[in-house]
């Protein structure tokens, strides 16, 4: 008698922990597919998409050590990374306002990848500068690691418009911090007066997209 208690007991036991375990192993499902819906909300993963492969293909240049010839490959690849932000903006926004600030920056950004294309053709990198390497390096990684925290965040939000207001101001930054870096070691005239029109022009554009964020609708 003993004995049949005793197993009717180990039973009832292993039973309770069953469902315990596999109503944990639920809730756990349950968190796991909740979290990961906001990374598939396409008013966020059409915009952080472009920005991050621009990144991954800025990681993977291989630095000659030249702070011209560096920076203006870095340059063309970040700059190609906005051109891919503001055409999501502009086949996929509602606001007009920044739709139509889009298209103004879009052909802006089509003339300085002109100029680094015909400025690029004629560096020959040769004289390595460490210090811009690894200054450079450190915009980069503090770039890869600003643009995984906010879209982690509660930054963006299922406006695709907001969105790229936060990604946009972030990728302007980008640019100031890269230019400006540049500015420090580069001795090309050409690249020098972009670098410092990439700066006076990313601040402008920053200021301009809060006044538009600020605007009532």
């Amino acid at each position: 008698m003993k004995t049949l208690q005793s197993n009717l007991s180990i039973w009832v036991l292993a039973t309770l922990l069953s469902s315990v375990s596999i109503a944990a192993c639920a809730q756990a499902t349950t968190g796991a597919t909740t979290s990961s819906q906001p990374a598939s909300d396409p008013a966020k993963t059409t915009l952080l998409q472009p920005l991050q492969q621009m990144i991954a293909k800025m990681k993977k240049l291989q630095p000659t050590g030249d702070p011209d010839f560096d920076y203006a490959l870095q340059a063309k690849l970040h700059t190609q990374g906005a051109q891919d932000l503001l055409k999501q903006e502009i086949q996929s926004g509602k606001d007009s306002s920044l739709k139509q600030m889009a298209k103004t920056l879009l052909t802006a950004t089509e003339a300085d990848i002109n100029l680094i294309n015909s400025t690029v053709t004629e560096i020959k990198p040769t004289r390595p500068n460490q210090a811009f390497v690894q200054q450079q390096s450190r915009n980069i990684e503090a770039m890869s690691l600003k643009l995984q925290q906010t879209g982690s965040s509660d930054k963006l939000t299922s406006d695709l418009d907001q969105n790229f207001s936060t990604l946009l101001l972030d990728q302007r930054q980008d640019a100031i911090d890269m230019a400006t870096t540049y500015l420090q070691y580069g001795k090309n005239s050409t690249l020098r007066t972009f670098a410092q029109q990439i700066v006076d022009k990313s601040r402008q554009q920053m200021e301009m997209m809060k006044s538009v964020v600020k605007s009532p609708k």
